[in-house]
């Protein structure tokens, strides 16, 4: 059973795909307020991880708590009315749909009002996104798509955040973007579960850090607790 600031909780998760098990014995808890980064090598089950707790893969044993209510066969498309969004690698745009289109998609379960209130706030966030509301998201540059992404998480109005490798094949210019989003909602209440190739991203953002190692999880351990080299040295590459 969760405690009170527990936001999700595994016990003995196990999941794969088909006849091949990737993850095993996953057991860990995700508290209100934290970022919780996974970082591990390749093939190690981040992303299967994600994918479970979202709905794309059903758990072959053990149990998923989501917010006190079993998640074990939670659908995709019931994640939002939990609380909970999922950022997919890559971003979460659909390319044939209008800029415009994708933000009303993603407040579609908020009232008329609301809405505008929260499409208001994201236009003076991105204001180039007010000006490409028509167009097409599939003839946006990479940046424009990434800041289309971001803004539909703002849009879904969910506290609770996962993202698979939000600053993979990014810019300099729009890791920085994203890493001050992303610590920027957290101060605003938003708790994450995020997976992350990029060191320097995951070190600056975490609060809180596991790795993922042949299908199974760490011990949770606390950002501040070591410096970065000495954990990689000690946790990582042994």
């Amino acid at each position: 059973m969760l405690n009170d600031n527990s936001i999700l909780r595994t016990e003995n998760l196990a999941a794969g795909y088909n006849n091949n098990l990737v993850l095993s014995n996953v057991s860990f808890s995700l508290e209100k307020g934290e970022i919780l980064v996974i970082i591990g090598q390749n093939g190690s089950g981040k992303s299967t991880l994600l994918k479970s707790l979202s709905g794309l893969v059903n758990p072959v044993s053990g149990i998923i708590w989501l917010k006190y209510q079993h998640g074990n066969n939670i659908k995709p498309h019931q994640l939002i009315k939990r609380g909970f969004s999922f950022f997919t690698q890559g971003g979460l745009i659909m390319p044939d749909l209008t800029v415009q289109e994708h933000l009303c998609l993603a407040a579609a379960q908020n009232p008329g009002k609301l809405q505008k209130t929260i499409l208001d706030s994201i236009f003076a966030e991105f204001s180039n996104l007010k000006e490409m509301q028509t167009q097409r998201a599939g003839n946006l540059s990479g940046g424009e798509r990434q800041i289309l992404s971001l803004a539909i998480l703002s849009m879904q109005q969910t506290d609770t955040w996962f993202l698979d490798e939000p600053t993979a094949g990014l810019s300099p210019d729009l890791v920085n973007l994203t890493t001050d989003f992303l610590f920027r909602k957290n101060r605003e209440g938003i708790t994450m579960l995020l997976v992350e190739h990029n060191m320097e991203v995951a070190f600056q953002l975490a609060t809180h850090i596991m790795v993922a190692k042949e299908g199974t999880l760490s011990t949770k351990f606390n950002r501040h607790q070591f410096t970065k080299a000495d954990f990689l040295d000690n946790y990582v590459y042994n």
